[in-house]
C-alpha cells in the first residue's frame, strides 16, 4: 500500500491517539467503571497524547519539507511553458499561499475557489477583454475535460475501496447524513455535556479525562488542518495548471493531432519528424562547407531558394537542414528563422563586417520579445575559419552578436570542432521540440483559408453521405 508507506507517520500518530478510545469499546467501559480504573485509563490516554508530541513535531517538519518540495516542483512548468504561462503560474501560486484552508465539506467555497482560479488565469491571458473566461473554442473545452477526467481517474483509483464502492452507495450515505446527521450531532452533544458534568463527582478523574481530551483534540486539529491545507493547495494548483493549458492555447490540438502536424511539417513523414535546422549566414561564411561536413558528403547547391537536406549520421538523430541563401536582409532571415526548430547561424572568425550578422540576430531578438507566447528556437553560432584567424575568440564573437558565450562553437572545417557542434545540437533537442510544439499550436489557432475551405467541404460531404445512407432502403 503506497499511501501507507508514504504517510506512516500520520497513520502511527492517528493510531496512537485512537487506541485509548478504541479500548473503551473493545475492553468495555463498564469494566473500567466497576473496577475503579477509569482514572488510570484517563491518565494513560493523556500520557499517550503527550508521547504523540514528538511525532507531531516530526509530522510538521515533514509537512514543511514536502511544502518546500512542492514549491520546487512548482518550477517544473518553466521548462515547458513560455514567459506568459510562467507569469500566470506565479499568480496561481500567490493565490495558493494566501488562501485559507478549505473545510472538507464546504463544497460551495471549493467551487467558488476553483472559479476564482480560472478567472485569474483567463484575465491574465486576455486582459481588458470582455468575457475572458469564454475565449476558448468548444474543441479546446472538450479536450480539457478529457485530460482532467483522465488525471482524476488515476487519482481516484488510489483510494481504498474506490473500485468497489458504487455511486449509489455514496448517495445513500449522503442521504442518511442529510436526514439524520443534524439530529445525531445534537443528541451526541447533549449526551456528551451530561456525561462531562456528571463525572465532576470525581474531580481528579474528570481532570485526567479532560487532559486526555485536550491532547487528542489539539493533535487531531493539527492533522486536520495539515490535510485541509494540502487539499486546498492541490485544488488551486491543478485548476491553475488546467486553466493555463486552456487559455494559453495548448489544447488547440491533442497529442495525436500535433504529431500529425509535425509529420506533415517535415519532408518525410515518420512517428516524430526530425528537427528542422536553419543554416544561415553571410556570403563566404562557410555555410556550404559546414553542410557538407555535417552530411558527410557534398550536399551544398548554391541557389536563390531555401533547400532542404535530410542528414543522417550513425549514432545521431536525423536532421532536416534548411540551407537558406546567403544573408541579404534581416527580414529575409527572420522569415525563415521563425519556422525553424533550431537556428545554426554561421559567422566566419575573419569576417570584416559584423553589421549584417548583428542586424539579423537583433531582428530575431525583437521578434522573440514581441511573442511571449512563443519560445524562440534555440540559437547556435558556428564560428568558422578559426584556423585562418587564430586571434579571434568565441568570447569576442559572443559579445559582438549579443549571444551567450556557450552558444558559440569554434570550428576549423572540415572536421575541427565538429563533435562539439553535434553535442550542442543534441543538447538543444528538448528546447527545439518545445519551440516547434508552440509554433504548431500557434499555426493551428489561425488556419489558412484553404484549410478552412477543405474542412468545410469534408464536413459537408460527410453530411451528404449520412443523408444518402439514411435514404437507402434495406435489402430484402
Amino acid at each position: 500500500m503506497a499511501w501507507l508507506r508514504r504517510y506512516w507517520l500520520e497513520v502511527t500518530l492517528a493510531t496512537l491517539l485512537a487506541l485509548p478510545w478504541l479500548s473503551l469499546f473493545g475492553l468495555g467501559s463498564l469494566w473500567l467503571w466497576q473496577n475503579g480504573r477509569v482514572i488510570e485509563w484517563a491518565l494513560a490516554a493523556a500520557a499517550l497524547g503527550i508521547l504523540g508530541v514528538p511525532l507531531r513535531i516530526l509530522v510538521r517538519r515533514r509537512a514543511e519539507r514536502r511544502l518546500a518540495e512542492m514549491k520546487a516542483e512548482d518550477a517544473f512548468p518553466t521548462d515547458a511553458w513560455n514567459t506568459e504561462e510562467t507569469e500566470a503560474w506565479a499568480k496561481v501560486q500567490a493565490l495558493a499561499r494566501r488562501t485559507e484552508p478549505l473545510d472538507l465539506d464546504d463544497r460551495a467555497r471549493a467551487e467558488a475557489l476553483a472559479w476564482e482560479v480560472v478567472e485569474l488565469v483567463a484575465n491574465h491571458f486576455h486582459p481588458g477583454l470582455p468575457d475572458p473566461m469564454a475565449r476558448v473554442t468548444l474543441p479546446e473545452a472538450l479536450l480539457l475535460t478529457e485530460q482532467v477526467a483522465g488525471r482524476l481517474r488515476r487519482w481516484v483509483i488510489q483510494w481504498p475501496g474506490a473500485r468497489r464502492i458504487r455511486i449509489s452507495d455514496a448517495l445513500w450515505a449522503q442521504r442518511m447524513v442529510d436526514r439524520y446527521g443534524a439530529g445525531a450531532r445534537a443528541v451526541y452533544n447533549i449526551g456528551e455535556t451530561i456525561y462531562r458534568v456528571g463525572r465532576m463527582v470525581n474531580p481528579l478523574q474528570a481532570a485526567a479525562q479532560e487532559a486526555a481530551r485536550y491532547a487528542a483534540g489539539t493533535t487531531g486539529s493539527f492533522l486536520s488542518e495539515n490535510m485541509r491545507r494540502r487539499a486546498t493547495t492541490q485544488l488551486i494548483q491543478e485548476t491553475g495548471r488546467a486553466a493555463i493549458d486552456l487559455y494559453s492555447g495548448r489544447l488547440r490540438l491533442s497529442a495525436s493531432e500535433l504529431a500529425a502536424l509535425a509529420r506533415a511539417d517535415a519532408a518525410d513523414a515518420e512517428p516524430e519528424a526530425p528537427l528542422r535546422v536553419l543554416l544561415a549566414g553571410q556570403v563566404g561564411a562557410g555555410k556550404s562547407a559546414l553542410l557538407n561536413a555535417l552530411a558527410g558528403t557534398p550536399r551544398a547547391r548554391p541557389g536563390k531558394r531555401v533547400q532542404e537536406h535530410r542528414v543522417e549520421s550513425p549514432g545521431r538523430p536525423p536532421l532536416n537542414i534548411a540551407d537558406m541563401p546567403s544573408l541579404t536582409t534581416p527580414a529575409a532571415f527572420l522569415r525563415e528563422a521563425v519556422r525553424a526548430d533550431v537556428i545554426l547561424y554561421v559567422a566566419a572568425a575573419d569576417a570584416p563586417d559584423r553589421a549584417p550578422d548583428q542586424a539579423a540576430l537583433a531582428a530575431l531578438a525583437t521578434w522573440a520579445g514581441q511573442k511571449p507566447r512563443l519560445r524562440p528556437p534555440p540559437l547556435l553560432v558556428a564560428m568558422t575559419r578559426t584556423d585562418l584567424a587564430p586571434q579571434a575568440t568565441a568570447v569576442a564573437l559572443a559579445e559582438s552578436l549579443a549571444v551567450p558565450e556557450e552558444s558559440v562553437i569554434p570550428l576549423a572545417l572540415p572536421i575541427g570542432g565538429l563533435e562539439r557542434l553535434w553535442a550542442a545540437l543534441l543538447a538543444a533537442q528538448d528546447a527545439a521540440r518545445l519551440s516547434r510544439h508552440e509554433r504548431l499550436l500557434e499555426e493551428a489557432a489561425a488556419p489558412g483559408l484553404a484549410a478552412e475551405a477543405g474542412q468545410a467541404l469534408r464536413g459537408g460531404w460527410g453530411l451528404v453521405r449520412g443523408l444518402l445512407r439514411r435514404d437507402e432502403k434495406p435489402a430484402k
